[in-house]
């Protein structure tokens, strides 16, 4: 067992340090409560480019996905690694269905950095993907290139992975592995 309150900044969880792995329907729970609080963003953004272009703004497809990046996509990615780097070890999700991250191998607390690059390929990837391929359809409309065929089937790819890697007998996805952490039930001490 180790107990998070060794790092005093740290929420104070006890972890099965034998691998208490997180339920893959647990972790999807989770990231379904994170998106009830993240489409608040959304909520709020697409109003504004609507009036926007209504007004006649009309920018090159490439500004508007960059502008969707600067303001919705980063925000989001920051956020989530903020939260499971912080004193919590998990968003709002996973805290509400008893999940933490940590590292790997000593199930302590994960910094900044590594939560970082865990939510870059966790959503800043897939979705950042995910706007390029759908503003190409918007504007390609009848004859998309080969080259947005081949991303919309990089994109699915990704998905799938990432929800499939859930169910395995290591429930480690792809970002888990980059990032050299694990999601962990924790509870609370």
């Amino acid at each position: 067992m180790l107990s998070c309150r060794d790092r005093g900044r740290h929420a104070d969880y006890i972890i099965d340090q034998r691998g208490n792995r997180a339920p893959a329907w647990h972790r999807i729970a989770a990231w379904l409560i994170d998106w009830l609080r993240i489409l608040v963003l959304p909520l709020l953004l697409v109003p504004v480019g609507v009036a926007l272009y209504s007004a006649g703004l009309r920018l090159p497809v490439g500004l508007w996905n960059l502008i969707s990046f600067l303001f919705l996509i980063a925000p989001v990615t920051l956020w989530c690694a903020w939260r499971e780097s912080g004193r919590f070890q998990a968003t709002p999700g996973k805290r509400a269905r008893g999940l933490i991250v940590v590292d790997a191998r000593s199930g302590r607390p994960v910094g900044f950095g590594r939560a970082l690059l865990r939510n870059t390929a966790k959503i800043a990837l897939p979705w950042e993907l995910g706007h390029t391929v759908a503003y190409g359809f918007a504007t390609t409309a009848r004859n998309p290139s080969e080259s947005l065929m081949v991303l919309t089937i990089i994109v699915y790819v990704i998905m799938f992975a990432w929800l499939g890697a859930l169910f395995l007998p290591s429930t480690r996805t792809p970002y888990d592995l980059l990032g050299g952490t694990r999601v962990v039930s924790g509870s609370r001490e």
